[in-house]
């Protein structure tokens, strides 16, 4: 069967969304790439300007969409809503299946090396944005007098960064459901343990 010539550029994102977040950008080849997306080789080279440039758009399509839908609004949430937020990423519910890929700014950060600067600019917006977000829940908690007195939010939002990346490289490694569930525990247990008594 023929392959249909024209394709609109989000149906090719979604597809190629779909294929990186599962065989990861070195495994998923070109020729799978026009297959999930309905690109020919000749439109992803002259239109994206390759492979590598296509997954560019397709990692910046996949950040919109976290931040817009899947990171913690600073506006609304609390101590409680963050706990929750870091508990829900390991729920039966949302974490990939073991043999699934991942979050994919997560498996940006350890497909690629630190030479390329354009996915490093990805991973930072990524880390920097979910810093941000965490650093004024944080903050608005303090003016709230919702946790104590002693505690940095900017601080407490770069520990939370390091427990999120470890949560991931749990996730991805991971054997059994319950590694990724008890560290999502541990970081909310730390985030309850900051609370004002």
């Amino acid at each position: 069967m023929a392959r249909k010539r024209k394709t609109d550029h989000d149906s090719a994102v979604a597809g190629a969304l779909d294929l990186f977040w599962r065989r990861g950008y070195h495994g998923a080849s070109t020729r799978e790439l026009e297959q999930q997306t309905g690109l020919t080789r000749f439109t992803l080279q002259t239109t994206y300007g390759g492979k590598e440039k296509f997954f560019l758009k397709t990692l910046d399509a996949y950040l919109d969409n976290a931040e817009a839908r899947h990171f913690p609004d600073p506006e609304t949430y609390a101590l409680d809503d963050l706990a929750g937020w870091f508990r829900g990423i390991a729920s039966t519910e949302r974490m990939p299946k073991i043999e699934d890929a991942g979050c994919l700014a997560f498996n940006s950060i350890s497909s690629f090396d630190r030479s390329d600067p354009e996915v490093n600019a990805r991973i930072e917006r990524y880390l920097t944005a979910l810093e941000g977000r965490f650093a004024a829940i944080l903050s608005r908690a303090k003016v709230d007098r919702a946790i104590r007195s002693e505690v940095d939010p900017d601080e407490a939002a770069r520990v939370l960064i390091g427990l999120l990346l470890g949560l991931h490289t749990i996730m991805k490694a991971r054997t059994s459901d319950r590694f990724p569930q008890n560290y999502a525990q541990a970081a909310v247990g730390l985030i309850e343990g900051w609370k004002n008594q």
